[in-house]
């Protein structure tokens, strides 16, 4: 993964321009059972650190690639995040197409490592400050893609993803290993 530490300066910018322009247009307000409605894979925790608590939901439509009409809807993508009115955070959002790398830190005090999950697989993950225990003040891991997806791949490599999703998951103000347990738990908002 250290091969993946050096971003061109440009790309970068296009990302925060273009994650901007994205925030732009979801819909703000919304609430899990709004996620319950949609067709795509939206993924929520079953576990939090005490205190946690569901801050905000949105939705976006604004990926319109592959439509033909530009003024059609676009396809739906979620963030949710939730919080410990404190400084702790955990944060989910989804991308079906374009997606880059999300867990790359240039901060010499960052760290890199990996954990295993049943579902999800190898989680990349990267944080700081450096060391596996203690408070992290990010903790950042690779796209998860979920089993739609993963069903969607298999069956139509090239093709484009219809309900299934990238997931970027991100903690802050927490240790490795509740980041890992949040992660551990996620789950579809429709699983009972």
């Amino acid at each position: 993964m250290k091969h993946m530490k050096q971003i061109p300066f440009f790309l970068l910018t296009a990302l925060t321009l273009l994650t901007g322009t994205l925030a732009q247009c979801a819909e703000k307000g919304k609430t899990l059972g709004d996620l319950k409605k949609l067709q795509i894979t939206c993924l929520v925790p079953g576990w939090l650190p005490k205190g946690y608590h569901l801050k905000s939901v949105s939705i976006d439509y604004s990926d319109t690639d592959g439509l033909d009409d530009p003024k059609a809807r676009g396809y739906p993508a979620y963030g949710i995040e939730y919080g410990n009115g404190k400084k702790g955070s955990f944060t989910i959002e989804s991308a079906r197409v374009g997606i880059g790398d999300r867990n790359l830190d240039d901060d010499p005090k960052a760290e890199d490592s990996k954990f295993e999950t049943k579902d999800f697989g190898t989680i990349f993950i990267i944080y700081r400050p450096k060391g596996g225990t203690g408070v992290k003040e990010r903790i950042a891991a690779n796209w998860i893609e979920d089993a739609t997806l993963k069903a969607e791949k298999a069956s139509s490599p090239h093709g484009p993803a219809m309900n299934g999703r990238y997931h970027g998951v991100s903690g802050y103000g927490m240790t490795v290993a509740e980041f890992e347990k949040i992660v551990r738990s996620l789950h579809p908002v429709r699983e009972k």
